[in-house]
């Protein structure tokens, strides 16, 4: 542990880790940080990104993991980390932890963001660009960020870039939804494929948390057959992808949730979540294409899934700026982006102009 000096009389005591097993150590009191700032999130939270340290660390990565606490308490957690160059001369690169991994085998963790206890935010804020901008690399890269997000305020006061709006994030909040929230024909479909259903005794409910092993499998298979059929790998190719998603399966159970519709009790269906104390995550699902695609089952097991979860939001997670299959369930919009920076502009250009040469 490195401790920052900062020049003013501040009350936040700034300091530098690099050790990346002594992450879990902070475990509680992360926890304890991300269920009480603006933007709360599992994706922010200890066990999914342990989880995902755990799986995709690679030994040259470098941990930077910049804290504050005041009188003893953490208020401030930024997950930085670095991926050193590949070349001589290649460029090293500033991640979120959650972020980074094979492309292959990304988990594509969204809303990654820096911990800030509310009252602390503007001066917190303000100190941690100093830092940031001592950080020896070339690249800061964070992918699917809200635009009012802290790090994003960070990096427009750091280096003032030019922000574009890449995404929607696409939420239900059933505090006010309700089924006129949908267009008549949504309404039409949803009613028809629950009739259709109740003729062949379809049946939709939650898969029992014994079972999301298994459903996990007959997910994949629906998934993988859709996108074979596309000559595309689909998602569920990396067996680093799925072991990811099984520790955390085992290791979290609380924070994952499954439906699905069966019919004479094979399922047809699958949805699988993620989920935390106010939302349930849509995060990847699958279904028979080959005698039930007529019924829509995909729409009609997102709109059981909303009516009939226990928490407040139903998050579709990002999606394009105008993302016709989303928007259709009456959701709530927040832009959303990804940044990209070039801290070194000369040393990024360098690097693109000798990999093509090389």
């Amino acid at each position: 542990m490195i401790d920052v000096t900062m020049d003013n009389e501040s009350p936040l005591k700034w300091s530098i880790i690099s050790d990346v097993n002594k992450l879990a150590l902070f475990s509680e009191e992360w926890d304890l940080l991300n269920n009480v700032v603006a933007h709360s999130s599992l994706f922010n939270s200890p066990y999914w990104l342990l989880n995902w340290t755990e799986q995709y660390w690679q030994s040259e990565w470098q941990l930077y993991l910049v804290t504050a606490r005041c009188d003893g308490k953490l208020v401030v957690l930024a997950p930085f980390y670095i991926q050193p160059a590949k070349t001589i001369w290649g460029i090293k690169k500033l991640y979120p932890l959650g972020q980074g991994e094979p492309e292959c085998s990304e988990i594509s963790s969204e809303y990654n963001d820096i911990l800030i206890l509310p009252e602390f935010s503007d001066q917190a804020l303000t100190e941690l660009a100093k830092i940031l901008k001592t950080i020896n690399v070339d690249q800061i890269i964070w992918r699917a960020i809200l635009l009012d997000s802290h790090i994003n305020t960070l990096l427009l006061n750091a280096y003032n870039y030019s922000q574009m709006v890449e995404g929607t994030r696409y939420v239900v909040d059933g505090s006010n939804w309700s089924a006129e929230n949908l267009s008549k024909n949504m309404r039409s479909r949803y009613r028809r494929g629950l009739n259709q259903l109740n003729k062949i005794d379809g049946k939709i409910s939650w898969v029992k948390q014994g079972d999301f092993d298994h459903y996990w499998q007959l997910m994949k298979d629906f998934h993988q057959q859709r996108w074979l059929g596309k000559n595309k790998k689909g998602a569920f190719c990396s067996d680093e992808f799925n072991k990811s998603h099984a520790k955390f399966r085992d290791k979290s159970p609380e924070n994952v949730a499954m439906s699905a519709i069966w019919v004479n009790d094979e399922p047809i269906a699958i949805h699988y979540y993620f989920s935390d104390s106010t939302t349930l995550y849509f995060y990847q699902s699958g279904w028979n294409e080959g005698g039930y695609s007529h019924l829509s089952p995909g729409l009609i097991l997102h709109l059981w899934s909303i009516r009939n979860n226990n928490k407040r939001y139903y998050d579709f997670m990002m999606g394009g700026i105008n993302d016709s299959y989303k928007k259709k369930f009456g959701c709530e919009q927040t832009p959303m982006t990804n940044i990209k920076i070039n801290s070194n502009p000369k040393k990024v250009f360098l690097n693109k102009v000798l990999n093509k040469i090389f």
